[in-house]
């Protein structure tokens, strides 16, 4: 099961990172439809694949673009001579997107894939924790496997609703959520905890929920920066464009910095508990590097999946640390 929980949570943060490479490239609605693409298992690669095409054998579901709307076919049909004909056809109206662009599709697809293989090691560490028959393991177990299906069926809503801001926020947090309990079982499968002092256990609670509160309020700046976006704003006159609120996500960086220090840095000397001190303090260096691209160079979307990564990686190192250790 340890092994089978360590290839889970791989996998996982592999979504985590294909996600926000998604949200980079805006591909977000690459597929149209959820869980098929297009009506399609496969995705299409050019544009006339989801064309409307005489002399065609079209499948219940199947998707085209036709006079700027997305059509789904409404039974299976061949299609005859004579241009494209309603009779068989109903515009998809859960949304009004209706565009091709095969890289966003591609790239939304293999988020998908990531996403489906990451299933087959949780499904798996679900079935061997109930033969356990031991509590703890079924429990996370469980809830990994119930989070995962929550943010499949979250996804959906995502594309029905044409990636609505708050979802995407709730997404986010949802995928954490799952990286959280596995790495409860990682622990748990490890086993070995640190006696530590009790202030420095405060000051590990302390930065975990900061950490957590800062990922937060880091999923709401980048809301915000995709609206700026979307209304035509140039990168760097973005941060003039954004509310006021966003100021506590760019300072609060220097008070996660200053908690993680209080018990990252007495910790150098601890065994065991020195990596996790060692880590602490590098991603914290390489996000409020991430961060100062953001400010200083007009929020480059190359450093989006970086923060967002080392954003997840901050908050699981701070529970692995809390987990591992004892008063």
């Amino acid at each position: 099961m340890k092994r089978v929980t360590n290839i889970a949570f791989v996998l996982v943060y592999v979504v985590v990172l294909a996600g926000s490479v998604v949200r980079m490239t805006g591909a977000g609605m690459g597929c149209p439809d959820w869980p098929k693409c297009f009506g399609l298992l496969i995705p299409p690669t050019s544009e006339d694949q989801i064309r409307w095409a005489p002399e065609t054998e079209y499948s219940e579901g199947r998707m085209v673009i036709e006079r700027d709307t997305l059509w789904y076919a409404t039974q299976d049909h061949f299609s005859i001579e004579g241009g494209f004909n309603t009779q068989n056809w109903a515009p998809y109206t859960r949304h009004d997107y209706a565009e091709f662009n095969a890289a966003h599709t591609w790239t939304e697809y293999v988020n998908r894939l990531s996403g489906a293989l990451s299933g087959i090691p949780i499904l798996l560490l679900f079935i061997l924790s109930i033969r356990s028959r031991k509590r703890t393991p079924i429990v996370l177990a469980s809830a990994t496997l119930g989070s995962v299906l929550f943010v499949s069926w979250l996804g959906k809503l995502v594309i029905d609703g044409n990636l609505i801001p708050y979802s995407i926020t709730i997404h986010a947090v949802s995928a954490l959520a799952i990286l959280l309990f596995l790495v409860g079982l990682i622990q748990y499968f490890d086993g070995r905890k640190v006696q530590i002092k009790k202030s420095l256990r405060a000051w590990i609670i302390a930065s975990l929920v900061l950490s957590f509160i800062q990922l937060v309020l880091g999923t709401q700046v980048r809301e915000a920066v995709d609206l700026a976006l979307e209304a035509g704003i140039a990168r760097p006159n973005i941060i003039s464009s954004l509310p006021d609120w966003w100021i506590v996500h760019r300072s609060g960086v220097w008070l996660l910095i200053a908690i993680h220090a209080l018990w990252a840095i007495p910790m150098l000397k601890t065994p065991r508990f020195a990596l996790y001190a060692k880590l602490a303090i590098a991603i914290l260096l390489a996000q409020t590097l991430s961060g100062i691209l953001f400010s200083k160079f007009g929020f480059p979307a190359f450093a989006q999946p970086i923060h967002i990564v080392l954003g997840f990686g901050l908050i699981l190192l701070d529970l692995r640390a809390l987990l591992a250790s004892k008063v």
